[in-house]
């Protein structure tokens, strides 16, 4: 079942997606606009600038929630996840970098990196709150339902909405596989963590 928060995600993608999109047929010519000396800089919005941002934001995301349960994690296999998740983390935000360096795109802020970073406020404020097993609970279900939703953004909205190939194979031969791995961690984890009886 989909979150409010990854479908929320998703039509925000979407919508940032259709806005760097090709332009419509049009059935008549649209008139010249004024001229004026005045006019400024026009923004043309880039659908992969935004899509570098939201994986960059995305790996911040999980890297302020690993900075937490770096701290507060109590079973070993909890802190094993955290320092698989912070490496990884850490490497995915590198790569993100080099390939937009070689893409020459800024990664760009919209609506949906800066929605993905508020929404991570509460969880993460949620999690200082708790400690021991049930905070080794509740982060490793975080890391579940965080990883789900950024796989549905990745198959759902950008790789559907990439220009740039190498920024497509990006999303298949790295970001993907990697943040599939997390999940099925995390979920292997989660298991063994469920409330005893």
């Amino acid at each position: 079942m989909m979150s409010r928060y990854s479908a929320a995600l998703i039509a925000l993608a979407l919508g940032a997606a259709a806005c760097g999109g090709p332009p419509a047929p049009a059935s008549a010519p649209a008139p010249a606009p004024p001229r004026s000396s005045q006019r400024g800089p026009v923004f043309v919005p880039n659908p992969d600038a935004s899509t570098l941002a939201i994986i960059r934001m995305a790996n911040n995301v999980e890297l302020a929630y690993a900075r937490i349960a770096a701290r507060r994690a109590s079973a070993r296999d909890v802190k094993s996840l955290v320092r698989r998740e912070q490496a990884s983390h850490t490497t995915l935000n590198t790569s993100v970098d080099r390939l937009a360096a070689r893409m020459d795109v800024t990664p760009r802020d919209d609506e949906v990196s800066l929605l993905l970073r508020d929404q991570s406020m509460p969880r993460r404020d949620s999690l200082r709150a708790l400690s021991g097993r049930h905070f080794d609970s509740a982060y490793v279900a975080l890391e579940v339902r965080s990883h789900r939703e950024l796989l549905v953004a990745i198959d759902s909205v950008f790789l559907r909405s990439v220009s740039d190939p190498r920024l497509g194979a990006y999303l298949t031969d790295s970001l993907r596989p990697a943040v599939n791995a997390h999940l099925m961690q995390a979920e292997r984890l989660q298991s063994t963590l469920a409330p005893r009886q």
